[in-house]
């Protein structure tokens, strides 16, 4: 399985957080780890985004040092590997971490330590890091991001995104930013059409993303959806966390099998392990209970998240012939 869409911050293990709590002095609203693990959990349906995004400030108050960082994306890399995942591109927003003292770089030196000590321990299972811009931010955080995907782009870091709230903070407001992408050749995804409608997600690919975040809100503009198959562009569906946001009632009226069966490049992610009390193969069992799809429906969207996945083509094809042994020997 291909992991595309999953973020450190909501993947941190409760144990683990409390344990950096305690020895760091840092508060939290309880020292029981099971009543811990409920408060990092959202609920089936958050009252709205905010309410989701609280979550995270717990991750935060820990992942401050770069101790943590490394801890925290070592087990990150050890249970991908667990649960069966051949790749993954973990997103971090490094000005988040910065919080007490860290530069974004020392950030992003932490994050790559643990998860190449992660890997050269011998596991199957390869990553790179998606580092983060966002929406609303000060430029010159933002720009200070930026850096260090070229200072690391392909030596631990194989692209960006660009998250946030994009009711408040549209993405017209970033064309620059993405020109400044495209100028150094960084790979980008936007997280996109989430909440807000097609005009987001057009404007995203018009200006050079080759992956859109969600972008559930294609699927009220069938010409977009057409540019979208056109072009090759994969969407990163998170099922689960759509669900627990609101974006979508029920799973069944889900758009990504109208997306599938239109012949878009869907990849299903988990967005945040346990912020959304999820793995991958969760989100593929209810996919598979909802939908009636079966193991070549998702050796095809494994295939896609190979041909998306921002890495050169060497190392796509061993991920190709490693997901055809997986598939054969299931």
């Amino acid at each position: 399985m291909i992991e595309l869409h999953i973020h450190l911050e909501g993947s941190i293990r409760p144990q683990t957080l409390l344990e950096l709590a305690l020895e760091q002095g840092a508060y939290l609203p309880t020292y029981d780890v099971k009543a811990l693990e409920h408060y990092m959990r959202v609920p089936n349906q958050c009252e709205d985004l905010s309410e989701y995004l609280k979550r995270f400030d717990l991750a935060f108050t820990v992942l401050q040092e770069k101790k943590a960082i490394r801890r925290a994306m070592y087990e990150l890399v050890t249970d991908l590997d667990r649960q069966g995942i051949l790749y993954a591109e973990i997103r971090m927003t490094p000005q988040y971490h910065t919080l007490r003292g860290l530069s974004q770089s020392q950030v992003v030196e932490a994050a790559l330590s643990g998860m190449r000590r992660a890997v050269e321990e011998g596991r199957r299972i390869r990553a790179n890091l998606i580092l983060c811009t966002v929406r609303g931010a000060d430029e010159k955080d933002n720009f200070a991001t930026i850096v260090e995907t070229i200072q690391h782009l392909r030596r631990g870091v194989a692209g960006m995104d660009l998250v946030g709230d994009e009711v408040k903070y549209p993405t017209e407001m970033y064309v620059e930013q993405f020109k400044l992408l495209n100028q150094e050749g960084i790979p980008f995804c936007v997280h996109a059409g989430e909440k807000t409608g097609p005009y987001s997600i057009r404007l995203a690919i018009k200006n050079g993303a080759l992956r859109i975040g969600h972008g559930l809100h294609a699927i009220d503009d069938p010409d977009l959806v057409e540019l979208i198959r056109e072009r090759h562009i994969a969407l990163e569906i998170c099922p689960i966390s759509n669900l627990q946001t609101g974006v979508v009632k029920d799973m069944a009226s889900h758009p990504i099998k109208r997306y599938y069966d239109a012949g878009v490049r869907v990849v299903v992610g988990t967005d945040d392990m346990i912020v959304c009390n999820t793995t991958l193969p969760k989100e593929y069992r209810l996919l598979a209970e909802t939908f009636g799809w079966t193991k070549d429906d998702f050796r095809k969207m494994n295939e896609y998240a190979i041909d998306a996945a921002f890495l050169p083509s060497m190392e796509k094809e061993r991920l190709r012939y490693l997901l055809e042994e997986t598939y054969n020997n299931g």
